[in-house]
């Protein structure tokens, strides 16, 4: 009888494990803890937002012992800064972050991921801070938006910053000096201030000394750590993700946006040619999705359209490249307005989003010669003398089927018979060139009388 009840337990505890009901399994003893490994590198955007989730939902329903970040960031969007924080302080697993490696910063947006870890680290060699908004001159958000509405943004974002250290038992007071005055410290300070808890050199020595802290967690109460040895299991970002971080480059934007236009125009220039109208639009489509990911001045982008506009005119009427050159001055111009580092959603180190100057003045140049060089052609083109239609005919060498004279004859012109007069008579079999035509009869001469 035992023996059965035991069977029938086992059977109903793979049965339970099968449909979900059995909680996660967990790390068992003697086995090396597994750690879910992020790495966020670059600015702040909706798809860091939505990879931190899923990164946090993956290792609750694997079981894993912690989550760690590997954090190097000028900053970023506010909304997804704040969806993260949400995501972390509410993750009934413990989230590690490091500022690392060597020479990295948390900036900006990347102070209130610093602060909202359950365990927050950096490399000694990193720094923290500068959480103020800016311009990307570095100059007060105020000039460009008004005292009032940066007095808004700083009292809010200041709220925030204090929220989220109150919540962690971490200095309430940098917090708010780090957004209200722009302070940043060094690893060594921030240690000293009650910033962060640890200085590690490596993740290693982070999972080391983080060994059993006692952390205290929003959904699940204190908890102690056990991440001494773990095994760092690595959370690849999904397709999806990783474009969102590839299209927050701003040169990558402004490059899509510049091959775009340039596909576009060409196919204006060549109708029919499909490639690069087909790559164009797909460039064009591609850098509006990375407008949606960076704040892009509206402004620069118009310029940079005009721009292209005054190219393509270029080959359609005759400027003597006055038009053109005034594309390419539009281009540079609003390349280097590109990047709205005074958007009041965003938080960034001063310069943190600067466009390359290898982008800002080689790659417009260069695509207005393109385009001037397109214009040259249709241009020369133009001046050709038509091929097709009535007024191609004249000129054009014929043989007489038929003696020709004031009656009509017939000659055999470009493939086709053709009604023909001569003023003078043209024997059959001669060769004669086309002087006038009207409507399907033309008028010839003999091709020796015709070169005299």
């Amino acid at each position: 009888m035992r023996r059965r009840i035991r069977i029938l337990g086992s059977v109903l505890a793979l049965t339970l494990a099968g449909v979900g009901l059995v909680a996660p399994a967990v790390d068992a003893p003697g086995v090396a803890p597994r750690v879910l490994g992020v790495e966020v590198k670059g600015p702040i955007t909706g798809g860091t937002a939505e990879y931190f989730e899923a990164a946090i939902q993956r290792a609750r329903e694997e079981g894993c012992a912690a989550v760690l970040v590997t954090l190097d960031t000028p900053g970023g969007a506010l909304d997804a800064t704040r969806e993260i924080v949400q995501a972390m302080l509410s993750s009934p697993v413990p989230v590690l972050v490091w500022v690392g490696p060597a020479g990295a910063r948390a900036g900006s947006a990347g102070v209130f991921i610093t602060l909202a870890a359950d365990v927050a680290a950096m490399h000694s060699t990193s720094n923290i801070g500068a959480a103020h908004p800016v311009l990307g001159d570095g100059k007060d958000i105020a000039e460009s938006a008004g005292k009032d509405m940066a007095k808004k943004v700083e009292n809010d974002t200041a709220a925030f910053a204090r929220t989220v250290a109150e919540a962690r038992g971490r200095n309430v007071a940098w917090a708010e000096k780090a957004v209200r005055e722009s302070v940043s410290v060094t690893s060594a300070e921030a240690l000293k201030q009650k910033v962060v808890d640890l200085v590690a050199d490596s993740v290693e020595e982070l999972l080391t000394k983080a060994d059993g802290r006692v952390v205290r967690q929003t959904t699940s109460g204190k908890r102690t750590l056990a991440v001494a040895g773990a095994v760092i299991v690595p959370f690849e970002k999904t397709v999806r993700q990783r474009l969102l971080s590839f299209l927050a480059d701003p040169n990558v934007v402004a490059l899509l946006m510049l091959l775009g236009t340039l596909g576009i125009a060409i196919e204006f220039y060549h109708p029919g040619l499909v490639f690069p109208g087909a790559t164009g639009a797909l460039a064009l489509f591609l850098a509006f999705l990375g407008m949606r990911v960076i704040p892009v001045n509206v402004g620069a982008v118009l310029l940079v359209l005009a721009g292209v506009a005054l190219l393509v005119a270029e080959a359609y009427v005759t400027t003597h490249g006055v038009a053109g050159a005034g594309g390419v001055l539009c281009i540079v111009i609003g390349t280097l307005f590109f990047v709205d580092q005074a958007s009041p959603d965003y938080r960034f180190d001063p310069g943190a989003l600067a466009i390359s100057p290898w982008v800002i003045w080689p790659t417009p140049i260069a695509m207005g010669a393109v385009l001037l060089l397109l214009a040259w052609k249709v241009a020369a083109v133009r001046r050709r003398p038509q091929t097709i239609g009535a007024h191609a005919l004249v000129g054009a060498r014929a043989e007489a089927l038929s003696p020709i004279g004031p009656e009509a004859g017939e000659v055999f012109l470009h493939g086709e018979y053709w009604q023909a007069r001569s003023a003078e008579p043209i024997p059959v079999r001669t060769k004669v060139r086309v002087t006038a035509v009207d409507g399907l009869v033309v008028t010839v001469v003999a091709d020796g009388a015709a070169n005299g």
